[in-house]
């Protein structure tokens, strides 16, 4: 075969795979997904999760599935799967029905519905759906119709929706971090959901979350709180999709990927998965990696340590103590944007005690003795950390050893202190 006709083989069979890709976008969602995300991410990456909920998303159009939340770490194209090209598909498949997309701020709202819009009106969603186009007289970036009189509207929570029906209602990011550590916030949404929300859904229509999860008693969280009670036959269940950064047990076998790893090993392989967790810890603290990261918001009461586990100790003195700890997480600098170097002293007693049932025992105990809080040059945090141990004499002493912590160390051990 000559170059020439090799040439002409070659350009039939990509334009019968185009066909071939063209006509299954119409009805699959995954391949629509494969042809138009990478016209909104130039670096789209294919991981298991977005197969996962496309398939979802598949079901949610087909009627199968009526109630959906998603439960994933920042940046794993979710809002992309779901809040941009599924509302542009579903349009395709049904141009007379109703969108309401729904989030935290009018601005995030109006930007969803741009990138819709924008794919709506995209020279590759007319060959794939070429009877579907946007009315030039109604499209703006947070309302916006079809030719066919399907109507796609976007507002943020606080926007009235009152007179606004939904085949589908897409909820991304409803709460703010502020509102989601608020109860004040918590509670505005607790009260839109059933009076605002749910009120616009059409018969048979669908509900898909797509959640942040800053706090356990957020809207997610209180829907399913309420599910798990709901003994009522016609109660629609809720499908979720929870998958932490750390891929756990469910979360492993769903993707089929190995426990333990990274859940999305295309764009965020395990060593880089390590470095953002270290630097989301150092800068933001463990309940934001967990919260954002692992899908598992600590309690308001306390993850670990319980706040319900705290007393005030009433007595003039403190206990007789078994054995005392004093700990050091220092810093460098006495500059007002420096971080605090910290001491405590923790005794560890023994109360004499009454268990519910009248039954008397010895229950431990810690009493925080002393508490430094204070910006340090390094001689002078010398000086409070021996003018401390000499105060409390504790059986031992713990020192982070980061920032000037190294070299206390050193030179508590010079000076003969039993620290670790």
């Amino acid at each position: 075969m000559s170059s020439a006709n090799q040439l002409d083989a070659l350009k039939e069979i990509r334009g019968e795979l185009i066909e071939r890709i063209i006509g299954n976008s119409n009805n699959d969602f995954l391949t629509f997904i494969r042809a138009m995300a990478p016209t909104l991410i130039a670096d789209f990456k294919m991981g298991r999760h977005i197969e996962i909920i496309a398939t979802k998303l598949q079901q949610l159009e087909e009627g199968t599935c009526k109630r959906l939340m998603v439960f994933l770490p920042p940046r794993s194209s979710k809002s992309v799967i779901c809040s941009k090209l599924f509302p542009a598909w579903y349009i395709g498949r049904h141009p007379n029905h109703e969108i309401l997309s729904v989030s935290h701020s009018d601005q995030l709202a109006s930007d969803f519905g741009r990138s819709v819009r924008d794919v709506v009106k995209s020279n590759l969603f007319e060959i794939i759906f070429p009877e579907v186009r946007l009315r030039s007289d109604v499209r703006s970036a947070g309302k916006w119709q079809t030719n066919q009189n399907g109507v796609y509207v976007a507002a943020g929570v606080h926007t009235q929706i009152a007179g606004r029906g939904a085949n589908i209602a897409i909820l991304d990011d409803v709460m703010s971090e502020e509102d989601a550590f608020s109860e004040a916030g918590r509670r505005y949404i607790k009260e839109w959901y059933p009076a605002g929300l749910r009120t616009r859904i059409m018969p048979n229509g669908s509900i898909v979350i797509i959640n942040t999860r800053y706090h356990e008693d957020d809207l997610c969280g209180w829907l399913l709180s309420a599910a798990a009670k709901a003994d009522d036959p016609n109660y629609i269940p809720w499908d979720v999709i929870k998958i932490p950064a750390w891929l756990d047990d469910e979360a492993a076998k769903l993707l089929n990927l190995p426990v333990g790893s990274s859940y999305f090993p295309e764009w965020k392989p395990d060593s880089v998965l390590k470095s953002d967790e270290y630097e989301i810890k150092l800068h933001n603290g463990n309940r934001y990696w967990d919260s954002l990261y692992m899908q598992e918001p600590t309690p308001d009461t306390g993850g670990i340590i319980k706040t319900e586990w705290f007393e005030s100790w009433l007595e003039e003195d403190p206990p007789d103590c078994d054995f005392i700890i004093q700990t050091y997480d220092t810093a460098f600098s006495v500059k007002s944007t420096a971080d605090y170097s910290v001491i405590q002293t923790w005794g560890i007693f023994e109360n004499y005690e009454q268990d519910e049932s009248g039954r008397e025992h010895f229950s431990p105990n810690l009493i925080l003795l002393g508490n430094i809080r204070q910006r340090f040059e390094y001689p002078e945090l010398r000086m409070v950390a021996q003018e401390e141990f000499d105060k409390h004499n504790p059986d031992m002493v713990v020192v982070e050893k980061k920032a000037s912590g190294q070299s206390l160390i050193q030179d508590m051990r010079r000076a003969g202190l039993p620290v670790l």
